[in-house]
């Protein structure tokens, strides 16, 4: 953009290199001609002050307003030029420049009074800096003053148009390759690339390969570069057909996104491995007795299967939803978010205590009690949807191949199409049952109900006690050890409830119990003791550092390689690839040998800056494993599930190289 108005000097401060004064672009302001003010630099020649982003060296001037009845509403920098020095390139201004303030007057017929404290470097070899303040008043006049000729002298950048679009391509080294799509009227002649980001993005020109209106452009990055490129901001220099140079503001896009064919396959096939995931067989078994029961038969099963595969999609659905709606209101969370409450992970424990119990055989379930049973569920609509609901709660802390991929491309999709993801992840999950429950042939193959029906029944009572066990392992990293207590304490009390219970002969006051007992073990969880143990837990294995981004960033940027685990107490897969691969003595052997650099990012409470890093991998869910090469600055994702093999391959394949 240009100005087109002339000089009313006000206040001048004079130095050895040149001068720098406050002006206004008009004498006087009124309600129809609104002012601007400008910080006029007027430079001997082979010095120069900088751009914001000052490229190798040297610093951007800064100043401080101070305004009576006005406020600045933008600000406009001139466009700059890549200035060589010693080997090293600036972006800045020589000769002569123009800041540019727009006012905004607050009060009708007043003048507007404006002070501003500049500080700025100006550099030929040698740099020396000033700082000065400088003063100017504009009165108030129903006339039109006179506009000031240096405001028309220089040209500022404009908002790219939306014809416009730049989308990184891939990261191949310390180089980010990137294409510019410009419109079909732009003619693009000399154009140049300002980065505003400095600690990303060398200030050396950048490799342009023009292909018609397109251009691809390879960008040099910084040692200390971050690896999300999204919103980065550009200003692109250009000159018209006579000769004049043009700005436009542009910042890069999203990647290219993954096709929502593609995407909702991944979450398919994710929904369906999940069920193989050790934090789903406890709830699965409650299904697998629906399909045992005594009175099946086809219709039943396609009922139950039917709304057992409602409930899990559902489900999936109303926690994607919960997911966006949370995010979009500046929540920092994921996926497994659910467990990061203690009220949540405690009240599913006691759930999983009362069904196995039940499954012991302590008491029966009537129909008052939710049917959550196993006797029922095969001809029950309610049982079989409920089960699918909490196959889906207790799924959640677990991500299985092809998931995590889903549901970070799915996050970064409109609204309708990550519920299609969502409702993807649901129906792979229920479809072993689907099939089982409308392919009448596959029902042959399971085993005839007899007595030892009941004695399995028994036996799965263990892997839910399991689960209970590990949801109060999770609770033991989040609260303190009167918050278990208070736990255990409701776990006692449903126990002599339902010894209670079982003194009543009346089948319904019993019932009527029961289902006092179940409401009131959930209800008295809003007494728990919510204090927090995150800041006294000590890291178990001095060898893995707490993650910080920083830290991080300083190790790459040092030819260090670096390796981190992102992880939950709750996440079950997190702990199994722990326990059998990253803590054994052969693997640490090997990160010890390569030098590696271990950082544990801990998700087990909320910490929106893990959040925001799993983000910048593309990630929303657990477990996610990066791994940074020697001298590298491009991240590595692995596996979901690591072997022993995936980790030693990393440094075989640094050796060869």
């Amino acid at each position: 953009m240009t100005y087109s108005c002339t000089s009313f000097a006000a206040d001048t401060f004079h130095f050895p290199q040149g001068e720098v004064k406050l002006i206004s672009s008009r004498t006087s302001w009124n309600e129809n001609l609104k002012p601007s003010l400008g910080i006029h630099f007027r430079i001997k020649d082979h010095w120069h002050i900088y751009w914001k982003n000052s490229g190798d060296s040297g610093a951007a001037p800064k100043w401080n307003w101070s305004l009576t009845n006005a406020k600045i509403t933008k600000e406009h920098w001139p466009l700059p030029e890549r200035i060589p020095v010693e080997g090293l390139i600036n972006f800045g201004y020589s000769n002569e420049s123009l800041f540019v303030f727009d006012l905004e007057p607050e009060a009708k017929q007043n003048s507007v009074q404006a002070s501003v404290h500049v500080e700025f470097l100006i550099c030929k070899i040698e740099c020396v800096p000033y700082f000065t303040e400088l003063k100017t008043e504009i009165p108030y006049s129903a006339q039109r003053g006179p506009p000031s000729e240096v405001f028309s002298k220089f040209v500022y950048p404009a908002s790219a148009p939306s014809s416009f679009s730049w989308v990184p391509q891939k990261l191949e080294g310390s180089t980010l390759k990137t294409v510019l799509n410009l419109s079909s009227q732009a003619t693009p002649k000399n154009l140049e690339i300002f980065p505003e980001d400095g600690e990303s993005f060398k200030a050396s020109a950048p490799e342009l390969i023009p292909e018609g209106n397109n251009f691809e452009i390879n960008l040099a990055l910084q040692d200390t570069s971050k690896t999300d490129f999204e919103g980065a901001r550009f200003l692109l220099v250009t000159e018209n057909a006579d000769g004049k140079k043009q700005g436009y503001e542009i910042s890069l896009q999203k990647t290219a996104p993954a096709s929502l064919g593609f995407v909702v396959l991944w979450a398919l096939l994710g929904g369906f491995i999940l069920n193989f995931m050790p934090c789903v067989f406890p709830v699965l078994s409650i299904k697998v007795l629906s399909f045992l029961g005594p009175d099946k038969n086809a219709q039943s099963l396609r009922t139950s299967g039917l709304f057992y595969t409602l409930g899990v999609m559902m489900s999936f659905l109303i926690l994607g939803g919960a997911l966006m709606l949370l995010r979009a209101g500046g929540e920092q969370i994921g996926w497994g978010f659910q467990l990061q409450s203690p009220v949540i992970a405690a009240g599913i424990s006691i759930l999983f205590f009362w069904l196995g119990l039940n499954f012991l055989g302590t008491f029966e379930i009537g129909q008052s009690l939710t049917y959550l049973g196993a006797k029922k569920t095969s001809s029950d609509r309610a049982g079989s949807f409920l089960t699918g609901v909490l196959a889906t709660v207790v799924a959640t802390p677990c991500t299985a191949p092809f998931m995590g991929a889903a549901l970070g491309a799915s996050l970064a999709m409109p609204a309708a199409s990550t519920l299609l993801v969502f409702a993807g992840l649901g129906l792979g999950m229920a479809l072993p049952f689907f099939i089982l429950a409308y392919f009448p042939k596959t029902i042959q193959y399971l085993p005839k109900p007899g007595a030892w029906m009941e004695k399995l029944k028994e036996f799965l009572a263990f892997p839910l006690f399991a689960t209970v066990l590990w949801l109060l392992w999770v609770l033991s990293h989040q609260v303190t050890i009167a918050s278990l207590l208070f736990l255990l304490g409701i776990y006692l009390f449903i126990a002599l409830w339902i010894w209670t219970s079982r003194q009543v002969r009346n089948e319904r006051w019993k019932q009527i119990l029961l289902l006092l007992g179940f409401l009131f073990s959930f209800a008295v969880l809003v007494l728990m003791p919510q204090e927090s143990v995150t800041s006294m837990k000590a890291s178990q294995d001095e060898a893995w550092k707490t993650f910080s981004k920083e830290s991080i960033a300083e190790d790459i940027a040092q030819g260090k390689a670096v390796f981190i685990d992102f992880t939950a107490a709750w996440c079950i897969t997190c702990q199994v690839n722990k326990k059998l691969v990253l803590h054994t003595s052969e693997i640490q052997s090997a990160f010890t040998a390569n030098a590696v650099q271990l950082y544990k990012a801990d998700w087990t409470d909320k910490n929106p800056a893990i959040t925001d890093a799993l983000a910048g991998y593309g990630r929303n869910s657990l477990p996610l494993y990066v791994y940074y090469a020697a001298g590298s600055q491009k991240p590595q994702i692995l596996p979901e599930i690591l072997t022993k093999g995936i980790i030693l391959e990393l440094f075989n394949k640094e050796k060869e190289q």
